[in-house]
């Protein structure tokens, strides 16, 4: 089978979207043409044959986005140990640390799998309010509640006073711009810090948190020193 026969094998609504999320990403929505996302999805440029399928360019967008929020649903059910991600038992067999750097690499995971999405994030979806609102509930906010809990649940009953959710953002903040700067630069991150030693950074230190090995409050500076309580 050719790659063209692969191709025609898809779904043209499915094509259509797939060819647009990555148009958008790469070029932009508002400098993507329809007549480009009909020759990258194997119609006829100009034709108007998307129209068949989507009402508006905006429309694609919205349905794409919808798409890649629904493939986070796999990290989501890894975060919350669900019996229906096979990965989530095995999870809980690792050591700490070895657990902290397999979700780490989930989330790079994730972020690459999303590819499209984060560009179109960052770039384009301050113009889509309602697009944004859902990114920022679904994707996000739901992505952050998963790992909080997770993060708590490592715990030992002794360090349980963690600030869990401030935990949480950290490492996914992290994450995120490590891998965008890798999406800037290129697919290497400008300071040469490989994913592998990026991850075993970042779950060493998470751990160590998790653990109990660091204090759970806020440490001494501006506002916090206590000699000027």
């Amino acid at each position: 089978m050719t790659a063209d026969d692969s191709r025609e094998s898809v779904p043209t609504r499915d094509r259509v979207v797939a060819e647009a999320m990555r148009l958008f990403g790469e070029r932009g929505y508002t400098a993507t043409t329809v007549a480009a996302i009909e020759e990258a999805a194997g119609l006829s440029p100009g034709s108007g044959a998307l129209y068949k399928h989507f009402r508006s360019k905006a429309d694609i967008l919205t349905e794409g986005i919808g798409r890649l929020i629904d493939e986070g649903a796999s990290l989501r059910a890894l975060l919350g140990g669900s019996s229906e991600e096979p990965q989530a038992a095995a999870l809980d067999q690792l050591p700490l640390r070895a657990r902290m750097a397999f979700v780490a690499n989930a989330g790079l995971g994730r972020m690459e799998q999303e590819r499209d999405f984060n560009r179109i994030l960052v770039r384009d979806l301050k113009d889509f309010p309602n697009l944004l609102d859902r990114a920022g509930e679904d994707e996000i906010r739901g992505n952050h509640r998963g790992l909080t809990r997770w993060l708590a649940a490592q715990a030992d009953d002794g360090h349980g006073d963690q600030d869990w959710e401030a935990l949480a953002a950290v490492a996914m903040d992290a994450t995120a711009h490590y891998w965008l700067l890798r999406d800037v630069f290129g697919g290497e991150h400008p300071t040469g810090v490989s994913p592998q030693r990026y991850v075993t950074a970042l779950a060493g230190m998470v751990a160590a948190l998790v653990a109990g090995h660091e204090p759970a409050g806020p440490g001494p500076g501006p506002g916090n020193d206590d000699r000027h309580a």
